[in-house]
């Protein structure tokens, strides 16, 4: 039985693979099948969105779909095979970190686009000394940012706060909604549901830490035996980051019908995300550095993380040479 068989058979106890993107034109006979795991519907992906929206896979002969894959999986499907790409690049690098044989190709955010709430009243993030802090699991994004902001805040991350696995951002908000949680990172496009819940928004990761968010994971193995397919891909999704800054009324548009906000909310949304947006699609050099600083950090890695291990950034660089 493959992993996602698995995780599909078991998805009582992990969240179920859903396909987001349906098909809704007529694909040449050739075009790839491509699946790309999320871990939810967010801001961070929106990019894949857009460029599928406007046909730009289509373009390159790529019928791409969306799954939804809980994140600590994500690595390890793509490794094995079950995966074409993960759009969660954080989660791949840390588990390059650790050995597996993946590797980020692209990226498309320098910064973190989350933001810390918590129950009505919390204000500071040095008030979480001793609560409970929901994420979605060990060692992943929300986990090692908000480990990070702790330590600034003068609080101990491993002693002073409880850490509670629960899910993506939808169900991180739910259970600080019912109580189970004092607080949790939650992607920025949930800022309207936070407001209309009466819940605390006290803090914007982007403005504290500089480490990528999203991007195209892959496997060593598909590198070497499918580059082109890559560079399709990456060609594509560049497409759709470009849209995403230079037409920003109709990015409005993608932004309220994929995350269900609101008119009001979607220009927050959008000037939040534009700030950290890397057009090139690779990742600054601080960036990254930092994200490497932290994993060793989380991880309880004692060597240096060489860019190299984690990180592929040929394809890239390739195409932006028009290559």
């Amino acid at each position: 039985m493959t992993m996602l068989s698995k995780i599909f058979r078991f998805g009582a106890s992990l969240p179920p693979i859903m396909c987001l993107w349906a098909v809704v034109a007529c694909y040449p006979a050739h075009a790839e099948d491509v699946n790309v795991a999320i871990s939810s519907v967010g801001l961070y992906e929106i990019p894949l969105e857009i460029a599928k929206r406007k046909g730009f896979y289509k373009e390159e002969g790529l019928d791409v779909r969306a799954v939804v894959v809980r994140t600590g999986l994500q690595a390890t499907a793509l490794a094995a095979g079950e995966l074409d790409y993960s759009s969660v690049g954080g989660a791949v690098i840390r588990a390059a970190a650790k050995g597996l044989p993946v590797k980020v190709v692209m990226g498309w955010w320098d910064r973190p686009l989350h933001i810390m709430v918590g129950k009505a009243g919390v204000k500071d993030i040095k008030e979480l000394k001793n609560k409970r802090i929901a994420i979605s699991s060990i060692g992943s994004t929300p986990h090692v940012m908000v480990r990070e902001a702790l330590r600034r805040a003068g609080i101990d991350p491993d002693r002073e706060v409880i850490f509670m696995t629960i899910g993506g951002s939808s169900a991180r908000l739910a259970a600080l909604q019912a109580g189970t949680v004092d607080a949790t990172p939650l992607d920025v496009a949930f800022v309207e549901q936070v407001d209309k819940l009466g819940l605390s928004n006290f803090l914007y990761f982007g403005d504290i830490v500089d480490f990528p968010l999203g991007g195209l994971g892959v496997s060593v193995e598909k590198i070497k035996s499918n580059p082109e397919q890559i560079r399709r891909m990456i060609r594509a999704t560049l497409k759709g980051l470009r849209f995403f800054k230079n037409n920003k009324e109709e990015t409005l548009e993608i932004l309220r019908r994929h995350l269900n906000i609101s008119g009001r909310y979607s220009g927050r949304v959008y000037d939040f995300a534009v700030r950290s947006l890397s057009e090139k699609g690779d990742v600054a050099k601080e960036s990254l550095a930092n994200e490497l600083r932290l994993d060793r950090e989380a991880l309880g890695l004692k060597q240096e993380i060489p860019e190299a291990q984690v990180a592929d950034w040929s394809f890239v660089r390739a195409l932006a040479a028009g290559k």
